[in-house]
């Protein structure tokens, strides 16, 4: 690794080496969504060098989004989501590689090629169930999902796993705008950057179950699929 490089991750190199340094850079990975999660785990992505992102979200910045949407700002209301967040995330690392689609993931979506990972950060299952359904086999599918003062996240592994929207079947969607606490997004963000990490070195420890997080109670807890 080059020295510039060794100087930025100093404070990581001693949790899991050079060769788990290079195996982040290596790897591609798509973010579905870039609102509260998408925007603190691309953050997250970033800064750890994950070398090559692909950001997914028809959305423009609106008001109610800077409480909880940190890649964001006043000077940014009416563009473009994925515009923005490139530009943020590009300001953090350069020599990142950031691609962007601002559109819908729907039935026909297409997933990007060479990708190892998928994180869904969206917030209707409609998108959800299109973007499992799009991913090639052997793809890490990391679910995340925050309403209130709770969140949840589960890892698949396609070809592998029980597809999503059999998971899913019976669940709807809520009506109207979901309540958020601001402090929920950013806990499960930290928890699905640590499980994608995992996923990349092959050791992922929600593999087919759910960790579901309640922050008014301070508790854990585990549901297997």
């Amino acid at each position: 690794m080059q020295n510039l490089d060794t100087e930025r991750y100093a404070r990581q190199l001693p949790l899991w080496g050079e060769a788990g340094q290079e195996r982040l850079a290596r790897a591609a990975v798509l973010v579905a969504g870039v609102g509260g999660l998408g925007a603190t785990l691309s953050q997250i992505l970033v800064r750890a060098g994950v070398g090559q992102l692909y950001l997914v979200d028809q959305g423009t910045v609106a008001l109610s989004d800077l409480q909880r949407q940190s890649l964001y700002a006043e000077c940014d209301l009416g563009r473009v989501k994925v515009e923005v967040a490139r530009e943020r995330l590009l300001a953090i690392d350069s020599s990142v590689t950031i691609e962007i689609d601002p559109g819908w993931i729907e039935d026909g979506f297409q997933a990007p090629g060479g990708i190892v990972a998928a994180v869904d950060c969206l917030d209707n299952f409609a998108s959800r169930f299109a973007l499992y359904r799009a991913l090639p086999a052997r793809c890490y599918f990391l679910h995340g999902g925050v309403e209130g003062g709770q969140g949840q996240l589960l890892t698949l592994l396609t070809g592998s796993s029980q597809p999503f929207e059999e998971i899913c079947a019976g669940c709807r969607q809520p009506v109207g705008a979901i309540p958020v606490a601001p402090e929920s997004v950013f806990v499960l963000a930290g928890l699905m950057a640590g499980e994608l990490f995992r996923c990349l070195a092959g050791n992922p420890r929600l593999l087919d179950r759910f960790l579901v997080v309640d922050l008014a109670a301070l508790t854990l807890s585990f549901l297997d699929v």
